[in-house]
């Protein structure tokens, strides 16, 4: 049994509507332009199918010249898809000009009497736009050469199929009986539906493809930006502690994200050493952001004491802090060189210790809120006294999941940060030992450590000859 024309052409249009269906629903799911770029494909060409099955009606004058028109507006939009895997878009113009040519050439060639009107013009865009795909199928990234192949195929051998046609039509015939049923309209249907199938099959890989691409290259960015963050928040790190005369201050903080929601800063003042570590709520690039705004703050009122610049910085910065329901502790020590006093405002921090010279812990407890639980709180500042030999240890919470993770686990990280004598143990040498323990394991937090040390006699000459240096990496 030979299928008719007719028949032939209701089966393409079926084949066009449920490859239509997969593609919505492949589009659903990559949002890709390639993918919507064949949904409009195949959806003209649906229509332009349809419009043929009106051939032989009363209907027949419009019909040809919209079916021709439609199918190349189709074809152009396959174009477009896989030029969209390389980040380019037709012009207008392009689905505009080769619709209207072909249209315009059917409705020239009498199509109330010429079911064929216009078919020069028509294989001749049909030919030209499959060939544009195939040589942007060609020219597509190579992550996606398996997927691409059969669409590549499909393209080429229909664009080289339909210039077969457009040479039967002009020469009337190749002079082979064979050749000339080849080209016929019940074979040029027959393939046309062979290769659409192709095409679907291959479409999906691709979009897949393309999707994953995608993805990759955001990651890719995302990667970047994070690593551009991680490098700013590094330079944002405090400068080798200024020359104080019989101190020794160290830092580091080893974070457990590209970028961390801890800080720590040192700042000098016209009578000592400002010494700041704070705990962002949360982490990564949120709990950073707001953890460089609580330095600049800070900053400010350095000169103040601490209770002055506490509240300053929070009339700057409070807001910032309530509109995204954050909250930082903060530890926060101004230093008198001359006389080795410590004013001291902690705001829920409470993971201070200081490591007197005969090896006594004391714990410094926090005597506020964390920033940004009440808008307007009073801050109650604590004085302590470094006596030559003493050490203050402050810790941000990281440090307790390195010791059991319950609270007192600060007397043991202190005591980990100096084990034996503090005057045996310099301050960047207790930094280097609590650097060491977080890094190597996992832990879920960033870890911070500054140690201060007032030197003794001996150590104080020592570190003339040999300054230590400060511990400040990532």
């Amino acid at each position: 049994m030979i299928l008719d024309d007719l028949t032939l052409r209701v089966i393409f249009a079926l084949t066009a509507l449920v490859l239509l269906v997969l593609f919505l629903l492949t589009f659903r799911s990559t949002r890709s332009s390639f993918s919507l770029g064949w949904v409009l494909s195949l959806a003209f060409l649906l229509v332009g199918s349809s419009a043929y099955l009106l051939i032989g009606t009363g209907l027949q004058p419009w019909a040809v010249p919209v079916g021709n028109a439609l199918t190349v507006v189709g074809l152009t939009w396959s174009w477009s898809a896989v030029r969209a895997l390389r980040l380019k878009k037709p012009s207008a113009w392009a689905f505009v000009l080769p619709a209207l040519g072909v249209g315009a050439a059917a409705a020239l060639d009498s199509p109330a009497t010429n079911e064929n009107a216009g078919q020069v013009a028509l294989y001749a865009g049909i030919a030209v736009l499959l060939g544009l795909s195939a040589a942007e199928l060609r020219r597509a990234h190579s992550g996606s050469a398996r997927s691409r192949r059969p669409l590549l195929v499909a393209s080429a051998g229909l664009s080289a199929y339909y210039l077969g046609r457009l040479v039967f039509v002009v020469t009337g015939d190749f002079g082979s009986p064979v050749i000339d049923a080849a080209v016929s309209e019940t074979v040029a249907t027959l393939v046309t539906l062979l290769l659409l199938i192709v095409v679907g099959f291959s479409m999906a890989g691709l979009s897949h493809d393309e999707s994953m691409s995608r993805i990759r290259a955001r990651e890719t960015k995302a990667k970047r930006e994070l690593s551009e963050g991680a490098q700013v928040q590094q330079n944002l790190l405090p400068a080798p502690p200024p020359d104080l005369r019989g101190f020794a201050v160290s830092g580091a903080c080893v974070p457990s994200r590209a970028l961390s929601g801890d800080f720590f800063d040192w700042q000098r003042t016209s009578t000592g050493l400002v010494v700041t570590v704070a705990d962002v709520m949360g982490k990564g690039i949120g709990a950073a952001m707001l953890g460089a705004t609580i330095r600049a703050g800070l900053r400010i009122g350095a000169e103040d004491g601490p209770e002055r610049a506490v509240s300053g910085a929070m009339r700057a910065i409070g807001s910032d802090l309530a509109r995204n329901d954050a909250f930082a502790t903060l530890f926060s020590a101004h230093l008198d060189e001359a006389t080795g006093e410590l004013t001291v405002l902690d705001a829920g921090h409470g993971l201070a210790v200081i490591v007197r010279s005969t090896g006594r812990q004391v714990w410094i407890r926090s005597g506020n809120l964390p920033l940004g639980l009440l808008p307007d709180q009073s801050w109650m500042v604590q004085r302590h006294r470094l006596e030559p030999g003493d050490r203050l240890l402050i810790f941000s919470d990281g440090v307790l999941d390195l010791f059991g993770g319950l609270v007192d686990s600060i007397l043991a990280a202190a005591s980990a940060a100096v084990p034996g004598r503090p005057a045996d143990v310099p301050a960047a040498e207790s930094v280097r030992l609590i650097q060491e323990l977080a890094e190597a394991g996992a832990h879920e937090d960033d870890v911070t450590v500054v140690a201060i040390e007032r030197l003794g006699a001996r150590t104080a000459h020592e570190a003339a000859v040999t300054a230590p240096v400060p511990v400040s990496r990532f």
